[in-house]
């Protein structure tokens, strides 16, 4: 159902946004779902889903241990905060990737698995591909703003369908905050930047997003009691208040649509 075809359907300011019924990837709300635009650091739940899969395949481990390279520390915009040369598990990576929305994490994460940036993106667009991705294309692991890189509200929906399959990803994304232990170095509390967190019933992950281009985006995900799970995708709202807003109602919509 596109936006404004009931009475009871939200009015929203997102440039797009796609709700979804996880289980059999219905969907039941959209506005504009099809329409690329910036992802922001949604982007990061593509490089959490190749962790995810690695690990799943027995490739890599959550425990192996990762040695940051001085690209991976000297990226600009959010962090967790990485010092070259410094060793750190998978685990607490994937944390810092997904919870603080580290881009040194996603950075390091990619050369690890892939060698180098460049590999890791191929990868990235190999995935978007089978996954029948038509509208969204990767440039980087972590979402800053460069010309060519775009997704869908629709396309971010699938992913985290996929991601949400990997149950130690919501283990993750369903904590408000977590403590990274750290090598040599005093141990570091990450907050999660999902502060729908505990505002919205159920709601357990799943990634936030900002550029000044994106403006502000977030992939919401609960449990339901009828239709499994949801998730919803809002992208390019104008404040953090109006994100998580808009992204409730769109929750709470699927109650009266269920």
């Amino acid at each position: 159902m596109s936006q404004g075809e009931a009475s009871s359907s939200p009015l929203l300011t997102a440039r797009a946004a796609c709700l979804m019924d996880a289980e059999s990837g219905r969907i039941l709300w959209e506005k504009n779902a099809h329409s690329p635009l910036s992802p922001a650091s949604m982007t990061k739940m593509m490089t959490a889903l190749l962790v995810m899969e690695q690990v799943a395949s027995k490739k890599l481990s959550l425990r192996e241990q990762v040695r940051v390279s001085h690209r991976a520390s000297a990226v600009r915009g959010s962090s967790m905060r990485l010092r070259t040369g410094e060793r750190i598990t998978v685990r607490a990576l994937l944390t810092g990737l997904l919870i603080a929305s580290g881009n040194d994490a996603a950075i390091a994460l990619a050369e690890h698995i892939a060698g180098s940036v460049l590999s890791f993106v191929k990868r990235m667009n190999v995935k978007a591909v089978r996954l029948g991705l038509v509208n969204t294309q990767f440039r980087n692991p972590h979402g800053l703003s460069v010309q060519g890189h775009h997704a869908t509200a629709f396309d971010m929906c699938i992913i985290a369908r996929e991601l949400t399959r990997h149950t130690e990803v919501l283990r993750i994304t369903s904590r408000k905050q977590a403590i990274i232990q750290r090598s040599g170095r005093s141990n570091h509390r990450l907050r999660n930047t999902n502060t729908l967190l505990g505002m919205y019933p159920g709601v357990d992950g799943l990634k936030t997003g900002y550029t000044p281009r994106a403006k502000y985006c977030l992939c919401a995900t609960a449990p339901h009691p009828k239709l499994g799970r949801l998730i919803v995708v809002v992208m390019g709202t104008p404040t953090k208040k109006r994100r998580n807003e808009e992204a409730a109602a769109l929750l709470a919509y699927a109650d009266t649509s269920a």
